[in-house]
């Protein structure tokens, strides 16, 4: 059976379907994996510190580097790494190793017992929607390290490699004969050692220092990513060019320890694990904001290992990069400063006051028997009502908004990127944390996520305009899942290259409506689904032609049983335009399936004819 067909309608759940029964809370609480690769002080670590962040005590080093504590005190087992860390063979104290006098494995994990965890996995097989808010506070910490789940920078499993180099003075021959000579003569005797250590507490070690300034925030982050060749130019120009010197001095001296501690507490505020919305799996996930705040503060300070399998092929899923190092690099163009504000102000916010509502992120994906045959669709056109003036977002309250989404979804927020869906991820930030885990977007595909707070009110559009305009107060209010009725579906529409009529053709034109569907169509709600705001989406830098894309979303929003409120973004001609067509439409009684045949004639029309007649003047001539 498709477990699409097994989501549960949440908005109408009683009180008591909404938390899973007792029994599978302690089967939760029970799991364990142990597909570890670390030894015992490393399994007693996370206990520790969580016995440190309770007490809000920093650590502090007693003396030596902080590669010669962590080298005392973290050494890792390299006979118990997995083969693409394992560099030596002869390690006798491997303790999940079998001893030659006994017939028992002996092991310094806590396992739970394999019918727990395949009952786990089951629970994930049985629903699409998968809740990871903790039970409790004491819900303990699974690790998984896997290429189906996020691989959180907590993890055990997250090492680097320290080669140590010792020295040693064998005596000779010649001055084991001499009893006279007090200097010891001999050969130098180097040994190289390769161990594997906690990443998780080279981060902590070097995050209980102060951090006074950019320099020193960079400073810290390139100490646990060695390898990487990132730049923070940026960075430093931001605060020094575009803070003032007292938000500067709050910025380090409030908010960022508070950011430091937040990130800290990640094993303790996700101690499940997060699954990856990976291609053609129809899931759902739901996180707490306290969570989501966690995640975004181990990005902020770049924590987070690549995510998705390490060996790459033509099939692998690829996902995009959540550390906020790209924003941190390059000059500070006014446009990437207005995002680092945008950035600034959330955690300003969250760190003052942790929001207690919740967020699902659902990957929706069609296959073959949920697409319609167009050309034979009856269903009749619902209502668009245009507006030249208004924002999806100011004033779509209450429908499902349209996110203009490129497939790697985010697009280029934490880059240079300064259209719709950066700006919609800058000032909604808890949407940035749709990166870890979403896999880019195949043709059938869409992801809707609902309860997303918006912090940040702005200005402007695109690199040369877009600015913060102060903080944004959101009210909107919430589900029974404790979500904001605000629900955002973001959808990728073809980029054009080359000629741009080729998108007014039938495998273009199906290509849209069947992307669109899947993003407007509704699996849960029982009742009429709320309107769809919308606009010029895949036109601008995408190519796309906005006569052609208005009908498109009217005929899928129509096969969706939706009303649309179209935003053109100050475009009057093209509002009144678009208005008198479907008035047209409506009248002339037009459905689904004759508005895809015209599409289709039109095609063919210009195709032969090379005539420059518009869409709309064609379907005009065509319906009256």
């Amino acid at each position: 059976m498709d477990n699409r067909n097994k989501i549960t309608n949440y908005f109408s759940k009683n009180e008591s379907d909404k938390q899973p029964d007792q029994q599978q809370q302690n089967k939760r609480k029970k799991i364990e994996r142990t597909d570890t690769i670390v030894d015992e002080k490393q399994l007693n670590f996370l206990d520790s510190e969580k016995t440190q962040i309770l007490s809000n005590q920093k650590s502090t080093l007693k003396g030596g580097s902080v590669d010669q504590e962590i080298e005392a005190t973290q050494e890792m087992d390299t006979d118990s790494l997995p083969k693409k860390y394992n560099d030596s063979n002869n390690n006798n104290n491997n303790p999940l190793k079998k001893s030659k006098n006994s017939s028992t494995t002996s092991t310094t994990t806590t396992t739970a017992p394999n019918n727990d965890l395949d009952d786990f996995v089951l629970e994930e097989r049985q629903t699409s929607t998968i809740f990871l808010i903790p039970s409790d506070s004491d819900e303990k910490y699974i690790d998984v390290w896997n290429s189906e789940y996020v691989k959180l920078p907590c993890s055990k499993n997250n090492v680097y490699k320290s080669t140590i180099e010792t020295t040693s003075r064998q005596p000779s021959s010649a001055s084991l004969s001499s009893s006279t000579s007090g200097v010891s003569t001999g050969d130098v005797k180097t040994v190289t050692e390769v161990k594997y250590l906690s990443k998780w507490y080279l981060i902590n070690t070097v995050l209980s220092n102060p951090i006074k300034d950019s320099e020193a925030l960079e400073q810290t982050i390139k100490s646990y990513n060695k390898h990487s060749r990132w730049d923070f130019q940026g960075l430093h120009d931001f605060f020094e060019c575009e803070l003032t010197e007292s938000e500067t001095k709050d910025f380090f001296s409030n908010t960022l320890p508070k950011i430091i501690k937040l990130a800290l507490q990640l094993p303790f505020v996700c101690p499940r694990p997060i699954p990856l919305l990976r291609k053609s799996v129809d899931r759902e996930i739901v996180l707490s904001q306290k969570q989501i705040a966690s995640l975004m503060a181990n990005a902020f300070l770049c924590t987070f290992p690549r995510q998705g399998p390490y060996q790459k092929t033509s099939n692998s899923d690829s996902y995009p990069t959540f550390n906020f190092n790209s924003l941190y690099s390059g000059s500070m163009i006014s446009s990437r400063a207005a995002k680092l504000k945008c950035i600034l102000h959330y955690f300003k916010t969250i760190t003052e006051k942790i929001p207690n509502g919740n967020i699902s992120f659902h990957r929706q994906v069609f296959d073959d028997s949920d697409i319609p045959d167009w050309e034979k669709s009856t269903a009749y056109l619902r209502d668009l009502t245009a507006f030249a003036e208004g924002t999806i977002e100011d004033d779509g309250i209450g429908m499902l908004q349209v996110d203009f989404a490129n497939k790697s979804i985010g697009g280029g927020a934490l880059g240079y990127g300064c259209v719709q869906e950066e700006i919609r991820f800058l000032i909604n930030p808890e949407l940035l944390v749709s990166m870890l885990f979403t896999s880019i977007l195949e043709e059938n595909e869409t992801v809707i996520i609902t309860g997303a707070q918006r912090f940040s009110k702005y200005k402007g559009y695109g690199h040369e305009t877009f600015q913060w305009d102060g903080p944004y107060d959101d009210k909107t209010p919430k589900d029974q899942l404790g979500r904001r009725l605000t629900t955002i579906v973001a959808m990728d529409a073809i980029k054009i290259h080359g000629n741009p009529f080729q998108q007014f053709s039938p495998n273009h034109i199906e290509r849209e409506l069947n992307k669109s569907l899947c993003g407007f169509f509704d699996r849960v709600s029982v009742t009429i689904p709320p309107p769809i705001a919308t606009g010029n989406w895949g036109c601008g830098v995408f190519g796309g032609d906005k006569h052609l894309k208005s009908i498109i979303q009217l005929m899928s929003a129509s096969q969706a049983g939706r009303d649309i409120c179209y935003y053109s973004f100050g475009d009057q001609e093209f509002t009144n335009e678009l208005t008198n067509m479907v008035a047209l439409l409506h009248q002339k009684k037009a459905n689904v399936g004759s508005l895809y045949k015209a599409l289709w004639e039109y095609y063919n029309l210009m195709s032969h004819t090379k005539s420059n007649l518009s869409l709309f003047s064609y379907l005009d001539a065509h319906f009256s």
